[in-house]
């Protein structure tokens, strides 16, 4: 059965964003999505997520229809996810913003005591741990995309919403949270990653889908997919021969 699925979903705002989309991940994969700016791509994760509802289609969480279920209930249910923009609590401390999602976000509610061990198990897994002490508004720019990324840890997902959190980060830092989405990968959460650095994607997805006006225009593994004439002209602005 599949863990995630969207069946014919669309979304306007005044102009129709996504246009009858379709997609299914099973447990244990890897999506990337990819498409020019403004192709739906965030729309789509936050359909999922539950921040949106759809004009119209499902959203399915292993065969269960949540299309009108809240975020925070898609959350419980096992949706993490991160933001484009990290928004951490600043004048919190790293551990207490992850403590949060522990807190309130597993499947099972928690005391801050047994939230701890779960928490520090997220900041371990995303590299943060030797700065859980720092207060949140101190991070880097890398550093507020690792706390974004163990605030959705800290909720034990079954699958992982990433949109676009390699973006603005040097080659270096780029390299070093390849690294970090990989191990996590390894340990069996699934992923649905946005990404407009495509090499960051080639590195951990097994399996991309392109995307341009809201709809779905190739999928497949990742090589087949960047190589298609559309996803060159459309993506990469290259006009076929």
């Amino acid at each position: 059965m599949d863990l995630v699925a969207v069946e014919g979903l669309s979304k306007s705002f005044g102009v129709k964003v996504i246009d009858d989309l379709s997609l299914s991940v099973s447990p244990g994969d890897a999506l990337g999505i990819v498409g020019p700016n403004g192709a739906g791509k965030t729309t789509l994760l936050n359909l999922v997520a539950g921040d949106l509802r759809p004009d119209g289609g499902r959203v399915l969480l292993e065969g269960r229809d949540i299309t009108s279920d809240r975020a925070d209930q898609r959350c419980r249910a096992g949706i993490g996810r991160t933001s484009q923009i990290p928004r951490p609590f600043e004048a919190m401390t790293v551990f207490e913003n992850v403590l949060a999602g522990a807190v309130f976000g597993s499947g099972f509610p928690l005391s801050e005591r047994e939230a701890t061990e779960p928490a520090a198990e997220a900041l371990r897994r995303s590299g943060l741990l030797a700065k859980a002490n720092r207060r949140a508004g101190a991070l880097t720019l890398l550093d507020r995309k690792r706390l974004e990324l163990a605030r959705a840890l800290a909720t034990q997902p079954r699958v992982l919403l990433l949109d676009e959190i390699a973006g603005g980060l040097t080659e270096t830092e780029v390299g070093e949270l390849i690294d970090t989405i990989g191990s996590i990968r390894a340990d069996g959460v699934t992923l649905v990653w946005i990404e407009h650095i495509v090499h960051a994607l080639l590195a951990v997805v097994d399996r991309i889908m392109a995307m341009s006006f809201g709809r779905k225009i190739a999928e497949g593994d990742p090589e087949t997919v960047m190589n298609s004439p559309e996803v060159q002209e459309v993506y990469l602005g290259v006009a076929p021969g």
